[in-house]
C-alpha cells in the first residue's frame, strides 16, 4: 500500500514534505471492508497517543472528491504526526472517496453524495424529500435510493465501529467555517475559519454521530484556495487535541 499512498497523495496542492509523506505512508493499512464501488483500495493511517488517557480522534477528508484541497490537510496531518508525539491518538483517512477523486466529482461512482448516505433514523422518511425539497433535487446531492448503502459509506461506518473514536472531523470545501456539531464548548480562537454552525440534515455524518450517538463531529470547510504555509492546519490540529479535552457529552 506505500506506493499506492503516495502517489495518490503527492499531487495534491500546498506544501509537503516528501520524507515525512513516505514514512507515513509506510504505515497505513485497509480495513477489510473498505474499498471503493470501483475497487479502490480506502487506507487510512494511526498514530498513538502519548498522554496517560489519549482520546481517541478520527479524520476523514475527501468525501467529496472534488474538493481537492481536503486532501492537501489530511496529508498534512500524516506528515506532521510523523514528526510529532501528539497527546491524542489519531486515525486519519485521507481519501474515503477516491472514485471521486479520480472522475473529480463530488458523488462517488454511482454518483450518490456520501454525506447524504449515512443511515439516520430519519433517513427512510426524510433524505429524499430533504433532497428534492432543499437542494432542488441536485444530481450532485443525491443521498441514494438506500441509506447506508455505498461501499464508501460502509467503509466510514466500519472505522466508527473498529476504532471508536471520541471525536470527528469531517474536512470539506469551500464554506469557509468550522461547523462543529456537539455540546456548548468555547469556541477555539482560530482566525482563519470562522466558528459557525451550518446545521445538519438527514443522511449527514453530523446527524448520525452527534445527534444520534453523541460523538462531536467538527467539519472544516476551508476557504476556496490554500494558505501560503500549512501554519493553520498545524494550529487547528493543535486546537483539536484541546478541544477534545472538554467533556463532551
Amino acid at each position: 500500500m506505500t506506493d499506492i499512498c503516495i502517489q495518490s497523495l503527492k499531487d495534491f496542492p500546498g506544501n509537503s514534505d516528501s520524507k515525512l509523506l513516505s514514512e507515513a505512508c509506510k504505515k497505513v493499512m485497509v480495513l477489510e471492508e473498505c474499498k471503493s464501488v470501483e475497487g479502490v483500495p480506502i487506507y487510512h493511517y494511526d498514530h498513538a497517543g502519548n498522554d496517560k488517557t489519549p482520546k481517541k480522534i478520527l479524520a476523514f477528508s475527501l468525501i467529496h472528491g472534488d474538493e481537492t484541497h481536503a486532501g492537501t490537510v489530511g496529508r498534512y496531518w500524516m506528515e506532521r504526526l510523523e514528526a510529532i508525539e501528539p497527546r491524542n491518538s489519531w486515525r486519519v483517512v485521507p481519501i474515503l472517496n477516491p472514485d471521486g477523486v479520480k472522475k473529480k466529482t463530488r458523488y462517488n461512482a454511482n454518483k450518490i453524495d456520501l454525506n447524504r448516505n449515512f443511515p439516520t433514523k430519519d433517513w427512510d422518511e426524510l433524505a429524499q424529500k430533504y433532497w428534492k425539497l432543499h437542494a432542488q433535487s441536485s444530481p450532485r446531492r443525491f443521498p441514494g435510493e438506500q441509506s447506508g448503502s455505498e461501499p464508501e459509506t460502509k467503509c466510514a461506518l466500519k472505522h466508527i465501529e473498529d476504532y471508536k473514536p471520541d471525536f470527528i472531523i469531517s474536512i470539506h470545501t469551500p464554506l469557509n467555517v468550522l461547523d462543529f456539531d456537539g455540546p456548548k464548548v468555547p469556541a477555539p480562537r482560530f482566525s482563519y475559519l470562522p466558528w459557525k454552525s451550518l446545521g445538519h440534515f438527514p443522511g449527514s455524518l453530523g446527524r448520525y454521530m452527534w445527534f444520534e450517538r453523541s460523538v462531536p463531529v467538527l467539519t472544516m470547510e476551508l476557504k476556496n484556495s490554500l494558505p501560503k504555509s500549512n501554519d493553520p492546519f498545524e494550529t487547528l490540529q493543535d486546537l483539536i487535541g484541546t478541544l477534545v479535552k472538554y467533556d463532551m457529552k
